[in-house]
């Protein structure tokens, strides 16, 4: 019987431990130092029905979402009032659930996941999980004085 307290109590404290791990990694930018060109073509993403052809003139949030992500819906309307609000950004949402060639190209293993480039399209950071507001402010600004 005390065994099997104790074991329980073992698997409470792992699943607690990775439970903490996982909300410490989610949201945070992490730097990519050897960014990738986005190639637009690739991605086919429209935006209110027309082809996406550029970058913002500063700074592109590529947000991958699935149809079942209900986090997804929250992030877009942030990053949408953040483009609204942000001279020179630009926010493209892309829906990869059918799109397993985007998710194993950009090794996306959760949704959503936010790529920051600048305004050549080179992957300059990227975020898994719900964006922290002070994250993508410090990102942004980090391409402004650039």
């Amino acid at each position: 019987m005390d065994n099997r307290l104790a074991l329980i109590g073992l698997l409470i404290l792992a699943a607690l431990a990775a439970g903490f791990w996982w909300k410490a990694r989610t949201g945070k930018a992490k730097l990519v130092k050897s960014g990738e060109l986005v190639d637009l073509g690739k991605l086919n993403a429209t935006k209110a029905g027309e082809a996406v052809s550029s970058f913002g003139a500063n700074a592109t949030l590529v947000q991958f979402s699935t149809e079942f992500c209900t986090v997804c819906v929250a992030t877009a309307r942030f990053y949408k009032e953040l483009e609204k609000a942000t001279p020179g950004l630009k926010h493209i949402e892309i829906d990869i659930t059918d799109r397993m060639d985007l998710a194993a190209h950009f090794s996306i293993m959760q949704t959503p996941t936010t790529l920051i480039l600048d305004k050549h399209g080179m992957v300059k950071a990227r975020i898994g999980g719900a964006p922290r507001q002070n994250v993508i402010a410090t990102e942004l600004e980090k391409l402004e004085k650039k």
